[in-house]
């Protein structure tokens, strides 16, 4: 028999092992999970800051036919021409009256989360539903230039 210290105690390396392998199987259940909240969790980003900037267009809108934005030219669809425009404000008259005042509608044009940037394709007014584009002459709505596909099955671009 083996003669031990007193107070000496410790693991196995058995045990260590087993510890090990249990921490193991814990990481690979967890790593699915948390890929998808944080997936989840950047689609409600999105379709938070889409809501946000049709929003401001719609606003926009409604200052213009109610007639308190100067139309640009006469071609005006009484949508903004760009994103910027909504950033930058837009001289609205709230009664006849009065004296114009500047209206911001965003305050910047948010970052898109999937592709990091802060540039949206968007549809004009007078085209078809299903049309992008990055330049558009009025923004009648914002869509994100995300190739990826939600989790729903629909994909970022079509939100």
């Amino acid at each position: 028999m083996r003669a031990t210290r007193r107070g000496e105690s410790g693991l196995t390396f058995i045990e260590i092992m087993a510890v090990l392998v249990i921490m193991a199987i814990c990481a690979v259940v967890a790593t699915p999970l948390v890929h998808h909240r944080y997936r989840s969790f950047k689609e409600a980003q999105l379709r938070a800051q889409l809501n946000m900037m049709r929003d401001a267009i719609d606003r926009y809108h409604e200052y213009a036919a109610l007639g308190m934005i100067e139309p640009p030219d006469l071609d005006w669809n009484m949508y903004p021409e760009s994103l910027e425009l909504l950033v930058e404000g837009v001289e609205v008259k709230l009664e006849a009256d009065a004296k114009p005042v500047v209206i911001r509608f965003l305050r910047k044009i948010p970052e898109d989360p999937f592709t990091g940037e802060a540039e949206w394709d968007c549809r004009a007014y007078d085209e078809e539903p299903d049309d992008r584009n990055s330049r558009c002459d009025d923004i009648y709505d914002v869509f994100s230039r995300a190739t990826g596909t939600a989790l729903d099955g629909s994909y970022y671009s079509e939100w």
